[in-house]
Order: structure tokens, then C-alpha cells, then sequence
């Protein structure tokens, strides 16, 4: 009998056991972010193009709101938001609105005709979103401790203006950020 050897047949085992090995490392990337941690230090630009850093916040308990006008969750949540804004103290506590919309003009008109006055930033090419925070749902919402940690967060999209939400904010203000850990979870948005 004769066998034929194949030169690339130990060649094709080669790649299939390169690729199975690595497949078995390969896993769900990790969070980007830590809670207790440090909360990336971010330039936010305006819907009026100006760059704000993230730290003029610092000091206050910032609620970072991730959404999008083409996200029907973020659409829903944001009267709610909305009602937190005006519900909470301004000198202990900030609504940052972070939109993922590339159109500035467009944006600012969805929040004028849904009256929604708590500040918002544009996050267009999703170098925020994706690059830095890791994001795969929306909406998202970050909880920044006033000495800009991660407090804690919400994936998707939930009644914010409830008295529970109050209630756990204050408790985070003032140091208990185990408040947070049993607020509702969200209904996912689009990734």
C-alpha cells in the first residue's frame, strides 16, 4: 500500500490546533470598570462643541446617563431623568446626559421639545462609550462618587424619579454606596 504524504496535512493540524487553543483562552472581556475604583478621568464635548472635563463635577454625586435618540429605552427613561434632575440638590448632585447621536443640532431639539434641561454632552463616534467604558447596552448609567469613584450602575433603562432612587442617592451622597446595589434593573436598549 502506498500513503501519500500531504505536505500541508501537519501544517492544517497545526492551525486547527492554534486555533482551538486559542479559542479555549479566549473569554468575555472584562469590565472596564471597577466599582470603588476610579472612574476614568473623561473630556466631555458640549453640545455647544466645548470641552468639559468630567472632574468640574467633582465634588457632587454625577449620575452619567448614556443614551441615544435612536434608542427607544433612552427615549423612555429620559422624563424620569428628567423629574430626578429637578428632584435632587444641585450643589450635592449632578444629571450628566451623555448622548451617542452624531447630529449636535438634532439633539439639542429632542431634549428642547422634551424638556429635558439637565446638561448633556455628545459622545459621537462612541470613543467614550465603547473605547473607555466598555459599554454594550444602552442605556447605561454611572453612579460617580463625589471624589470621583464608581459608586455603582445601571444597564438599561428604569423609572428614575421613584422615592427608592431618592433614597439611595442621598444614602451614596453621604457615603453608603451599598444603597445602590438593590435599585431596579434596567430594560436593555440596543448595543
Amino acid at each position: 500500500m502506498v500513503q501519500f504524504q500531504l505536505p500541508w496535512r501537519g501544517a492544517a493540524w497545526a492551525i486547527v490546533v492554534i486555533c482551538a487553543l486559542a479559542g479555549c483562552s479566549e473569554s468575555k472581556p472584562p469590565d472596564r470598570l471597577v466599582t470603588g475604583q476610579a472612574f476614568p478621568a473623561l473630556s466631555l464635548q458640549g453640545i455647544d462643541g466645548k470641552q468639559v472635563p468630567l472632574t468640574a463635577f467633582r465634588g457632587k454625586l454625577v449620575v452619567l446617563n448614556v443614551w441615544a435618540t435612536w434608542c427607544p429605552p433612552c427615549r423612555k427613561e429620559l422624563p424620569s431623568l428628567q423629574r430626578l434632575s429637578t428632584s435632587l440638590d444641585d450643589k450635592r448632585f449632578v444629571i450628566i446626559g451623555l448622548s451617542l447621536d452624531q447630529d449636535n443640532v438634532a439633539v439639542r431639539e429632542y431634549l428642547h421639545d422634551r424638556g429635558v434641561t439637565y446638561v448633556n454632552f455628545l459622545d459621537r463616534n462612541l470613543d467614550i462609550a465603547k473605547n473607555v467604558l466598555g459599554m454594550k447596552a444602552y442605556p447605561d448609567t454611572f453612579f460617580i462618587g463625589p471624589d470621583g469613584t464608581l459608586l455603582g450602575r445601571v444597564v438599561g433603562a428604569i423609572e428614575w424619579d421613584d422615592s427608592r432612587m431618592l433614597q439611595a442617592l442621598e444614602a451614596a451622597y453621604r457615603g453608603d454606596s451599598d444603597s445602590l446595589r438593590g435599585l431596579p434593573k434596567g430594560v436593555y436598549g440596543s448595543s
